[in-house]
């Protein structure tokens, strides 16, 4: 793996980014992985600003019921 692949994120610590306001929001999409499982397979995805408060939205509520569904335990 090259320096730029290792820099590619989870879309869980995207979340926490955006969800803290840490997130550099001037770029208007990011690669992540969706799961470890894909950062294991090495499978890329693209998530844009505009996804990412559905994303939070659908993970706060999956949070509610005690259950984080980004994390596969």
């Amino acid at each position: 793996m090259n320096t730029q692949e290792n820099n590619i994120p989870l879309l869980q610590e995207v979340l926490e980014q955006y969800q803290n306001g840490t997130l550099d929001m001037t770029q208007k999409a990011r690669k992540c992985y969706m799961s470890e499982k894909e950062k294991y397979l090495n499978r890329v995805a693209w998530v844009h600003n505009d996804e990412l408060k559905s994303h939070a939205v659908f993970r706060g509520l999956a949070k509610q019921n005690a259950r984080d569904l980004l994390r596969n335990k």
